[in-house]
């Protein structure tokens, strides 16, 4: 699955990465569901984070030959936070790996949901780039940062309830509190992606008016 870099587009690169992050977000799903047995899905993971990674190098070789500008800048910072998304779900598996819990934490099943409910509007837009509407990545953006706002709620939440009454160990309360916190990192690279796609849009746009 080495990626050709003579023959593909960036808007193809793009997409393959984005479906990537989500088959990616959907193994750590199955993960949270068979943690007595967690080896197959943290080698799948960190299988398509490695993909995800080749993904986003040639993307960044596909910007070098253009002269640079501020789409070019744009679009790297782009890229950029699509690969943030797969990161995020790969370190969420590293961390279990490290500390093998026996049971999946809620909340941390809620926020991952909501990646996936991200990344999968995201795609959609994705899937139209580069010829996006205003109105499309307008309403892709209003729709994540309402994901990422419940998100950050559910995790504020999780942590003022464990510091007061928490049924887990010292151990297990940290390690919980650094899964969430990559999860509800990568709903902000979800976030960051759209806003970052309806500004270059709008060069797009402006580009096509001039």
């Amino acid at each position: 699955m080495s990626p050709d870099p003579r023959f593909r587009p960036l808007e193809s690169l793009l997409r393959q990465h984005l479906d990537n992050s989500i088959a990616c977000g959907q193994e750590l799903k199955r993960l949270f569901g068979h943690l007595d047995a967690p080896q197959a899905h943290i080698a799948e993971i960190r299988r398509m984070e490695e993909f995800g990674d080749r993904l986003t190098a040639e993307a960044h070789r596909a910007l070098e030959d253009p002269p640079y500008s501020e789409l070019i800048h744009l679009t790297q910072l782009w890229v950029k936070h699509l690969d943030d998304i797969i990161d995020g779900l790969n370190n969420t598996a590293r961390v279990i790996d490290i500390f093998t819990p026996e049971r999946a934490e809620p909340d941390a099943q809620r926020i991952l949901a909501i990646i996936l409910e991200m990344a999968a509007r995201l795609a959609v837009e994705v899937w139209r780039y580069p010829g996006n509407t205003l109105d499309g990545v307008r309403d892709c953006r209003e729709a994540l940062k309402r994901w990422e706002e419940e998100a950050d709620a559910i995790y504020h939440e999780w942590r003022k309830s464990h510091r007061r009454h928490s049924s887990l160990s010292l151990i297990s309360e940290l390690d919980w509190t650094e899964i969430l916190g990559l999860l509800e990192a990568t709903t902000d690279a979800c976030y960051h992606s759209a806003v970052l796609l309806e500004r270059i849009t709008r060069h797009h746009l402006r580009q096509a008016a001039s």
